[in-house]
């Protein structure tokens, strides 16, 4: 039985194992590792580390809440490949900076540009084998190109991969901890969502793979829906479990993050859900087999169908993450639909604008169809004229 990690082992290692313009990259995910069980912060215990052996650089993907104590300074460089959520924040150091890529690109900048030479993350045992539990996202990729890797085994943490097991060889397990993943119950829709939603599954038709994202409109989507749905998705939330309940979810869901609360990890534990991002994320699969019905939001949307969700020019909201993934793949789907549900107004303020105040994350050739709670419009046949007309009647 694997003895639960101490400060003065995870120190130790990481001094040990860390050298001179070094890469480290730290697991993802609401299995993101926080604190040991004696209350000792991962944050500063790396911190601590790379400060002491210098110029080291930090990888971090998506992650739901800051690491507490993780000093930005520490490092040489801090790059994000999600710049949203727990890593926002950071952004105000000069060292930490953002990379403006779609998820699908990931796998092959951590096995190039971002090539880390230690991954610090996450595990589960069950019946003796090491797996991922609440995320597999970029990781089985890392190790795959043979980064070292320093594994702490969760015992309080669902196991939810379809991936293959984790060579033992493959792993130097520092220990246990029992916090489990982060607990993120998603916010209750409002009438708006709701609109939406009825909105958009008007446009799926029966036997569709349904993409969405997280958040209110994603858990009405799930919660309205009248016919079975297969699910394809990058991040798989609470509402799953009802679709579930009531008899309405389609064979197993494919994603490569779980991101809820106790009831969707309960749900999740033992059955095969979670991919990789070279399997979740590919345009290739997507496109083909069953319609790929893609729903996801927006923050500005130009007249010609542009989409921005990053932000409000300088002002960073989230990162550009799989949007530009199933957009493409849904536009290339035999019957699918790449669909953009928003308000047309949030706040008194209109995501509609003469000019994206950011660079486009998703370009306006890959939207098929603009939902708003008042209609929506088809922009498959248009050319840009009539897509600029199009749009601008219907947030008018």
């Amino acid at each position: 039985m694997t003895a639960s990690l101490t400060a003065a082992t995870l120190t130790g290692a990481l001094r040990d194992a860390l050298r001179p313009g070094m890469t480290v990259a730290l697991g993802d995910g609401v299995g993101q590792l926080r604190c040991l069980d004696d209350g000792t912060s991962i944050g500063e215990a790396l911190s601590s580390a790379a400060r002491a052996i210098g110029s080291v650089r930090l990888v971090l993907g998506w992650l739901p809440e800051p690491i507490d104590d993780l000093d930005p300074d520490a490092f040489a460089e801090v790059v994000a490949l999600m710049p949203g959520w727990g890593v926002r924040n950071m952004l105000r150091s000069p060292t930490v900076r953002f990379l403006p890529t779609r998820l699908a690109a990931t796998p092959a900048l951590l096995s190039d540009v971002l090539r880390p030479q230690l991954l610090l993350s996450r595990l589960v045992r069950r019946a003796g084998v090491l797996q991922f539990g609440t995320e597999v996202s970029w990781q089985l990729g890392v190790i795959d190109s043979g980064a070292r890797v320093f594994g702490v085994i969760d015992t309080d943490t669902p196991a939810a991969s379809a991936e293959r097991s984790i060579d033992p060889g493959d792993v130097e397990v520092l220990g246990t901890v029992h916090g489990g993943p982060i607990r993120r119950p998603q916010r209750e829709p409002e009438p708006i969502h709701d609109a939406l939603a009825d909105a958009v599954l008007d446009l799926v038709p029966e036997g569709a793979r349904l993409q969405y994202g997280p958040g209110q409109l994603g858990i009405a989507l799930l919660r309205r829906a009248k016919v079975p749905l297969h699910i394809d998705t990058g991040m798989l939330t609470d509402g799953v479990v009802d679709l579930d309940r009531r008899g309405l979810l389609a064979g197993t869901p494919s994603a490569t993050y779980l991101l809820g609360d106790r009831a969707l990890y309960d749900w999740a534990d033992g059955r095969p859900i979670l991919h990789g991002l070279a399997y979740t994320h590919d345009f290739t699969r997507l496109s083909r087999g069953a319609p790929l019905i893609a729903v996801n939001t927006t923050i500005e949307l130009d007249r010609y169908g542009q989409v921005n969700v990053e932000g409000f020019g300088d002002k960073v909201i989230g990162g550009i993450g799989g949007h530009p993934d199933y957009c493409a793949a849904a536009r290339m789907s035999q019957g699918g639909l790449s669909i953009i549900a928003v308000p047309s107004r949030t706040n008194g303020r209109s995501p509609l604008v003469e000019q994206l105040s950011r660079p486009a994350s998703t370009p306006a050739h890959d939207i098929d169809v603009v939902v708003t709670e008042s209609g929506h419009i088809d922009l498959r046949g248009a050319d840009w004229s009539q897509r600029k007309q199009l749009i601008t009647q219907l947030f008018s």
